[in-house]
This record gives structure tokens, sequence and C-alpha cells, in this order.
């Protein structure tokens, strides 16, 4: 067999193992891996699975428990999207894994709220109580901010998201335990309360608005679709993520959270 012959096999063979992401630009195929969490994240992508089929693009739905495995295989490259993080936990990820991802738009706004076995108003929790916060960098912040807008405790201004050493004022001497976001709802037995996102109370069958004792208003911690930073313009991942604020999107979302949960304005207005 000639080399010139081996070499056009190579070419071939190279040529066919092409990304998808490589593919639907060129109009070849359009399927499209994306890993989602369970809860709000997965229910929601199957709405735009549904939408993206009648426009040709087959998403396929991967499914992960845990917050690190989903970018960890974006980056890799055996997924082409995930859409579980928010746009501050993915810059946190990229700076402190020094990684190549990159936002390709928002999704929507999800709220996250206090929770409490033992008590059933903020007004209640007794000083010296445990209070549950969750420990990654984005929402040690969030938390302490959602205790603030309680008036449980005031945090100092940062340029960024405070820490526990930014609490200034703390009159009831509250103890602060740090506890996976996915495992607080099973930590509340042994706490006087804990903050809890509104898609993992959902993904457990708790409706928030019957459930927290408090829901966080007025702050934008908005959902992410992230892809590869070189794959960020790909026209088929945009359209995936035009495609979470489409009509069909938005009145499963208003049916199915009565507000718990609410899509952004704008895609790639901050992109």
């Amino acid at each position: 067999m000639s080399k010139k012959w081996w070499a056009v096999l190579a070419v071939s063979l190279f040529l066919a193992g092409c990304s998808s992401s490589n593919a639907s630009e060129d109009g070849g195929d359009r399927t499209i891996k994306i890993g989602v969490t369970g809860g709000p994240p997965e229910e929601i992508t199957e709405i735009v699975k549904e939408e993206a089929a009648k426009e040709g693009i087959e998403l396929k739905v991967v499914k992960f428990n845990d917050y690190i495995t989903p970018n960890r295989t974006l980056s890799s490259g055996e997924l082409d999207l995930n859409m579980f993080q928010t746009k501050q936990f993915l810059e946190n990820y990229i700076e402190d894994r020094n990684d190549s991802l990159a936002a390709v738009g928002t999704t929507y706004n999800s709220t996250y709220g206090i929770y409490s076995e033992k008590y059933e108003s903020i007004d209640e929790i007794p000083e010296g109580s445990t209070l549950g916060i969750v420990n990654d960098p984005v929402n040690i912040g969030r938390s302490l901010l959602l205790y603030e807008e309680v008036e449980l405790l005031q945090v100092e201004e940062t340029d960024g998201l405070p820490k526990l050493n930014d609490i200034k004022e703390n009159p009831k001497k509250f103890e602060f335990m740090e506890i996976e976001g996915p495992l607080m709802l099973r930590t509340l037995g042994s706490i006087d309360a804990g903050v809890v996102a509104s898609t993992h109370a959902i993904d457990q069958g708790i409706n928030p608005l019957e459930e927290a004792i408090y829901l966080e208003t007025g702050m934008e911690f908005p959902m992410v679709v992230a892809s590869r930073e070189e794959d960020k313009e790909n026209p088929d991942y945009k359209r995936i993520t035009e495609l979470y604020h489409s009509e069909a999107v938005k009145a499963f979302i208003e049916e199915r959270y009565e507000g718990v949960i609410v899509v952004t304005d704008d895609p790639f207005q901050d992109e």
C-alpha cells in the first residue's frame, strides 16, 4: 500500500473524528452533549431538548450528581456544553483551576432560601444557633449575604463576595458550619437553620414557597450555559442558549416554579 494512500486515509480518519462543534458549523452532524445536575437544570433542559429537535439539533442530556465533574468532563471534551452553575461559580472555577471554559450565555435566575426544621420564622432563631452555609467560595458569600438580608449579621463591604472573616457584626453570636450544597437539607436536623438552593429543594420534592422560612430577593446569580473557550461562538451552542429563553421554556418555568426561577432578560447581555 502506497505512502500516498496512507496519508489520505489518515486525513480521512482525522476528519471523521472531529467534534460535533466543528461539524455543526459546516452543516453536518448537529448532536450536542450537555451536562446538567438534577432538579430544575435537568427539567428545563429536557424542554430545551424538545425545542432543539424541532430545529434539527439532537441534544443529549447527561446528568451529574456533583458540581465538579460537569466542568472537568467539559474540559476533557466528553461534553460539548453544561448548564448547572451560576456565572459567579463558573468564573471562580476558571480562576481556581486555570481552566479554559467560558459562559456562552445566561439562562435563568434561581433563588436561595433559609430553611429550618426547628423554627418557623427568622425571628425565632435564638442566640448561639448554628447556621449552615454552602461551602464553596461563591456560595459562602451568597449565604452570608442572605443572612445579612434578614439582619442576622452584617458583613464588610468587599470588592467581591464576602468571606467568613468579613463578618463585622454577629450580635447573636451565631456559629457557622460549612456544608456541601446538596447535603444541606439532610443536615438541617443537626443545625438550627441553613441556606439551600431552590434547585436542590425542588429536586428533593420540596416547594420553596411553602417550606423556606425566607427566600432571597433581588440577588443576581444567573445560571449559564458553559462551553470550552474556543467553542464559545459556535452557532448551535448559542442557539441552545437562546432556547432556554423560548416561549415553551418560559411557560414551563412559570407554571412549574411559580416565580422561584425566572428566565434572564437577555442571554448574551453580559457576554
